[in-house]
């Protein structure tokens, strides 16, 4: 998932009030194509490093 869709999901997410999410589809983070070594929630755009939030 780029990184400009993972903001645009948090913005979404916020605009509903941050209900609980339970991260149902895990993707990795790109900028531009490039691998972060991150990974993200597609639904809430909350980010994961080392499986864990952050």
């Amino acid at each position: 998932m780029e990184w400009i869709e993972v903001q645009r999901a948090q913005q979404e997410w916020a605009a509903k009030g941050s209900p609980p999410c339970d991260h149902p589809h895990i993707e990795k983070e790109r900028i531009q194509g490039s691998d972060t070594g991150d990974k993200v929630c597609t639904t809430c755009g909350q980010c994961f490093f080392n499986g864990k939030p952050v």
